[in-house]
């Protein structure tokens, strides 16, 4: 093959690549807004879910970053796959938008685009406007490249040997809608995999048999994107991601005996083949949600089977009634109790950061993550609901003990941040293939296991309001401040051996850091019980 041919597409599938990028892109800067309400407005009525998933992506031009929002939606729990499932049905029925664009052939236009586009972004003042000619500026250069692709190619068209090869993909329907997929997930576009078969077509190297199946199977490779985002995300999200898929490959096989069919009406309804092809894509998608979207039940039911299980979950509050608001007395009490679960997880987070620090495990990273957040929301919420408590009428003792109680709160969140920052510390350390010493580990494992003595203590202490177990932890805490500073001359004495390299040093020394700043909150919390200090 000519070596100008293969120059020839890669340039015109090059600019295609980068004009949809930038067409998507702009139009999502300049849409934000208008997404953020029409995504607010997903419910559980599926004709008006899939009519927004047209909309979304007709408008953003991508039915992948459809998928990837939906994706985020989910992940944050705003909404159920139930309602997203439909969304992702509507997204294939708009992403079909960019090949009827496709098939106008405004080729002879892409450069009066581009100069419009240019002139557009150079002279706006505003970034709203700037985002308008970079639209404009993308869909000349889609075109642009479009027209490249079928001027490269056009000289094949003569040639029998490489015409005979692509009309094989229509007569064999497997091997045409394996080569659309494929194409698709290396491409990460299903748009440019269109546009490919739009410009092979029209200069003759593809028939509407071969287009149709290799569009069948560009309906396939585009959800390997949704499939990708899905990895790492909650198990709600690798659903949606594989009902996704499903939702292409049932169209698929629905669609495969009826081809006689679309061969023979799409000819009657455009005689463009590249009209033909696009045509065929909306009815594809539009017949298959149609069929799909009373069955939205049934798959949700599908999914959960072969996708089992249940996501980690934040942890919500258990105790802070607000019928006990009137009573300061057994309103504090529930806050006592609320620490305590408060606690009770940050206990958990560092055990977790305990396991990843000897063995990393990026599992447990994302559990910590979700604990953290479950801590900092009930900081929130027992602060708050202190606020309440100190309105109404209350005893010297317990307007004393209030500020205590509020120390206490911060002082437990701090320690959810530190066990954090321990994980933290361990996935750089996982990363970047950086061990410990020996001596190293059985220090750090030393002090874990004092540290998880003192929470215990700790967590006694604030239950029971225990004095023996609140001065059993400054007893620890000593012991653990000693071990934190021989442990520093024995970290000198290992960097200046070489026994440790500096990078895991640096680690060592900042999870010591941690543990002590972590153990001090905790030993405020039990000062208080105490009332020494400024409690």
């Amino acid at each position: 093959m000519d070596f100008n041919v293969v120059l020839g597409v890669l340039g015109g599938l090059g600019l295609f690549l980068f004009g949809i990028h930038l067409l998507s892109d702009s139009l999502k800067k300049l849409s934000l807004g208008l997404l953020k309400r029409l995504l607010e407005k997903i419910t559980s009525n599926r004709f008006k879910s899939a009519l927004l998933g047209v909309a979304v992506t007709s408008i953003i031009q991508s039915s992948s970053a459809t998928s990837v929002l939906l994706i985020g939606f989910l992940n944050a729990g705003f909404i159920t796959l139930t309602a997203a499932l439909p969304v992702i049905f509507g997204a294939n029925i708009g992403t079909t938008i960019t090949a009827q664009l496709i098939a106008f052939k405004l080729t002879k236009s892409a450069f009066a685009f581009i100069f419009v586009g240019v002139l557009l972004y150079l002279f706006a003042k505003k970034n709203k406007n700037k985002n308008r000619g970079l639209a404009i500026l993308g869909f000349g250069i889609l075109f642009l490249g479009l027209a490249t692709m079928s001027s490269a190619v056009k000289p094949l068209a003569g040639n029998e040997a490489i015409t005979n090869l692509f009309l094989h993909f229509g007569k064999q329907p497997f091997l045409g809608i394996l080569t659309g997929l494929v194409v698709t997930v290396i491409l990460q576009s299903s748009s440019t995999t269109i546009g490919m078969v739009i410009a092979f077509a029209s200069v003759g190297l593809l028939d509407l048999p071969s287009s149709i199946y290799l569009v069948l199977g560009e309906n396939i490779g585009t959800c390997v994107t949704a499939i990708i985002a899905s990895i790492g995300g909650k198990l709600v999200s690798r659903r949606l991601a594989l009902g996704h898929a499903l939702f292409n490959i049932i169209g698929t096989l629905i669609a495969l005996p009826f081809v006689p069919l679309y061969l023979h009406y799409m000819p009657i309804i455009s005689g463009d083949i590249a009209r033909q092809i696009a045509n065929t894509h909306t009815i594809f998608n539009v017949v298959n949600t149609i069929i799909m979207l009373p069955l939205v039940p049934l798959f949700v039911k599908v999914l959960n089977k072969i996708v089992p299980g249940k996501d980690y979950e934040k942890v919500g509050g258990r105790f802070l009634d607000k019928n006990l608001l009137p009573t300061p007395a057994l309103a504090i009490d529930a806050v006592i109790k609320e620490l305590v679960v408060m606690l009770s997880i940050c206990q958990e987070m560092f055990k977790k950061a305990r396991q990843c620090t000897l063995a990393y495990n990026h599992k447990l990273k994302n559990e910590v993550t979700i604990d953290e957040e479950s801590v900092d929301e009930m900081q929130k919420n027992i602060t708050e609901y202190i606020i309440e408590i100190t309105r109404g009428e209350l005893l010297d003792k317990q307007t004393r003990l209030i500020p205590a109680v509020i120390h206490s709160v911060n002082d437990i969140e701090k320690v959810g941040d530190y066990c954090e920052n321990i994980v933290s510390l361990a996935q750089r350390a996982y990363e970047h293939d950086l061990l410990f010493s020996r001596e190293a580990a059985t220090e750090l494992e030393k002090l874990f296991d004092k540290t998880e003595i003192l929470m215990r203590h700790t967590s006694k202490a604030l239950t029971n309001n225990d004095q023996r177990s609140a001065s059993i932890t400054l007893t620890i805490e000593r012991e653990i401040d000693e071990l934190i500073d021989r442990y520093k001359i024995n970290h000198l004495s290992r960097l200046e051996e070489g026994v440790c390299i500096s990078d895991s040093g640096l680690i060592f020394s900042d999870i010591l850091t941690d543990i002590e700043r972590l153990n001090n909150h905790l030993c405020n919390v039990t000062k208080g019980i105490l009332h020494q200090g400024k409690r």
